[in-house]
């Protein structure tokens, strides 16, 4: 009786320790969303965190090919952070612009895209903003709602060897 206890309890004991394991975050998700610092200069925007199941759909949509096609975002572009973003005040009729300090992950050359999570359902993505970064290393996005922010990166290295053009001038 005592051999089928201890082995009746082994087992248990195994499966008790693989359940946290079952229970933890994705890797991916949970390094975006403690992820990179993104500063801000407007007064009446808020920045933070995402919930963790936000940060996974964000990871599950930048991560599909046809969505970043139909985007217009290169498939070398990798996610770099993710941000709820939010706004105190009245929206103006061509929105707000807003400027965001992406030094924390993006260096001099590389491309940065802006994707915003439209506010209703069936919540679409679109690009709000992108940019060929310079000295300032800063990207602005044009918002008329708020709602989750995802920044996409593409490394300087990638841009010369695809010999992708740059967003808007095709330089």
């Amino acid at each position: 009786m005592k051999k089928l206890y201890a082995l009746l309890m082994a087992g248990v004991m195994t499966i008790a320790l693989a359940m946290p394991a079952l229970a933890a975050p994705s890797p991916a998700a949970a390094s975006i969303a403690s992820g990179s610092t993104v500063k801000t200069t407007v007064s009446n925007v808020g920045v933070a965190a995402p919930s963790q199941e936000l940060a996974q759909e964000v990871v599950n949509v930048t991560s599909n090919a046809q969505v970043l096609k139909d985007l217009s975002v290169p498939a070398t572009a990798h996610l770099a952070a993710v941000l709820e973003v939010s706004y105190s005040g009245e929206i103006p009729a061509g929105g707000v612009q807003v400027p965001f300090d992406v030094s924390g992950f993006a260096k001099k050359g590389d491309v940065v895209y802006v994707l915003h999570r439209q506010a209703y359902a069936p919540y679409t993505w679109e690009v709000v903003g992108q940019a060929v970064m310079g000295d300032n290393l800063t990207v602005t996005g044009t918002f008329t709602s708020f709602s989750p922010v995802a920044f996409m990166v593409v490394n300087a290295s990638e841009v010369t060897a695809a010999g992708a053009k740059a967003p808007k001038t095709g330089e």
